[in-house]
C-alpha cells in the first residue's frame, strides 16, 4: 500500500509540473521532494498507528481426525467427499458381527446371574441359605452389567457419526478394508465448518488502537476488484512467541525473543456464500479507530484498500 501511495503522490507531481507548466530546478524540485517525503511520512505513521492493515490473513478452520473406537473391516463408507453433512450423519459402519455376539453371551449370563440370585435370596428366607452365596451372586451380577456397558459401547462404536457440522475431505479406507482405533491412522479428516475463523497478524505498535467491535475491511486476491466489511471480534491474548513448553531441559528464550504478529479475529459481517473461497484462502485487512484528527486518514486507508483490491487483476504466473 506504501507503494501505491508513493506513486500516487509521483503521478499527481508529474501532472502538475506538465499542467501548470512549473520550471524544473532545484528549488521545485526539492520542495516536491522534501514537501512529498514529509507528507507521505505523516501519512504512513498515522495510518501505520491509527488505521493499522495486515497482508497476513487468512481463514482458519478445526479438522478432526475420525478414527474407530474399535478394530473392524468396514462395511459401508455413507459419505461422499467434501459433501456437507450435520452433526450426528452416519459417515461409516464397522462388521458389527464379533461385537454383536459378545453382547448376546454377556445378556444371556447376566439374565441367568440375576436369576440365580433371586433364587439365592429366596432360599436363604426359606431355608437359611449363605449370605456368601448371595454376595457372590450380587458381585457377579454387577461385574457382568459393566461388562455388558463396555461390549454395548464397542458395538455402538461400529456406526461412526459426524462429531459437528462440516464435511469429510480425506477417506482412507473402503469398504472391506480392516480400520483399527490407532491415532497415526485416522479412517477420515473431518472438516468442522463451524469453528472457521479469520484471522489477521498485526504488528504489535498499534495493539492499543485495536479494540473489538471496531469497523474493519476485507479483500481477497482471490476476489480483485471487492471490498467486504468486517468488525474485529477479538483480539488473541496469547501469542505463540511466549509459549514455554515444559520439557527437561532449562527453558530457552532463544526461540521466543524474535517479534512476532499479534493475531486478531475478524469477523466478515456480509454474506459470503455465494463467492466459495476455499477455506484457508488468504486476504488483505484493515482496520479503522475513530481518533480525533487522526481518523480522516481513514479515508486514505479505505482508498489504498480499494487500490490493492483492483490491483489485484494485475497479477500473472
Amino acid at each position: 500500500m506504501e507503494t501505491i501511495l508513493t506513486l500516487t503522490y509521483i503521478a499527481f507531481s508529474w501532472i502538475i509540473f506538465k499542467v501548470f507548466k512549473i520550471p524544473i530546478n532545484k528549488w521545485t524540485l526539492t520542495t516536491d521532494i522534501l514537501g512529498g517525503a514529509i507528507m507521505l511520512a505523516i501519512i504512513f505513521m498515522g495510518m501505520a498507528y491509527y488505521h493499522p492493515g495486515s497482508k497476513t490473513a487468512r481463514s482458519y478452520y478445526i479438522t478432526t481426525a475420525v478414527m474407530p473406537l474399535v478394530r473392524g473391516k468396514v462395511t459401508e463408507i455413507a459419505v461422499e467427499a467434501n459433501e456437507p453433512v450435520k452433526r450426528g450423519d452416519l459417515l461409516f459402519k464397522i462388521d458389527p458381527t464379533k461385537f454383536k455376539g459378545i453382547v448376546d453371551d454377556l445378556t444371556a449370563q447376566l439374565k441367568y446371574a440375576e436369576k440365580r440370585l433371586v433364587d439365592v435370596k429366596e432360599l436363604r428366607q426359606v431355608a437359611g441359605g449363605s449370605k456368601f452365596d448371595i454376595d457372590d451372586y450380587t458381585k457377579e451380577v454387577g461385574s457382568l452389567k459393566g461388562q455388558l456397558e463396555t461390549a454395548q459401547f464397542n458395538l455402538d462404536s461400529c456406526t461412526v457419526h459426524a462429531p459437528a457440522n462440516g464435511y469429510v475431505t480425506q477417506i482412507r479406507v473402503r469398504p472391506g478394508q480392516m480400520a483399527v482405533a490407532l491415532p497415526i491412522m485416522p479412517v477420515l479428516t473431518f472438516v468442522n465448518t463451524d469453528s472457521i475463523m479469520f484471522i489477521a497478524g498485526f504488528a504489535q505498535e498499534p495493539l492499543s488502537n485495536i479494540k473489538p467491535g471496531q469497523h474493519a475491511e476485507v479483500t481477497f486476491p482471490a476476489l480483485p476488484g471487492r471490498i467486504f466489511q468486517a468488525e474485529i471480534e477479538k483480539v488473541l491474548p496469547a501469542m505463540a512467541e511466549g509459549e514455554i513448553v515444559i520439557e527437561r531441559r532449562l527453558y530457552s528464550f532463544s526461540k521466543e525473543l524474535p517479534k512476532g504478529l499479534v493475531p486478531v479475529m475478524v469477523k466478515i459481517t456480509e454474506d459470503m456464500s455465494a463467492y466459495n473461497l476455499p477455506l484457508g484462502t488468504d486476504g488483505v485487512v484493515a482496520t479503522y479507530s475513530d481518533v480525533p484528527i487522526w481518523g480522516e486518514l481513514s479515508l486514505i486507508r479505505k482508498i489504498l484498500m480499494r487500490m490493492e483490491s483492483w490491483r489485484n487483476f494485475v497479477h500473472f504466473h
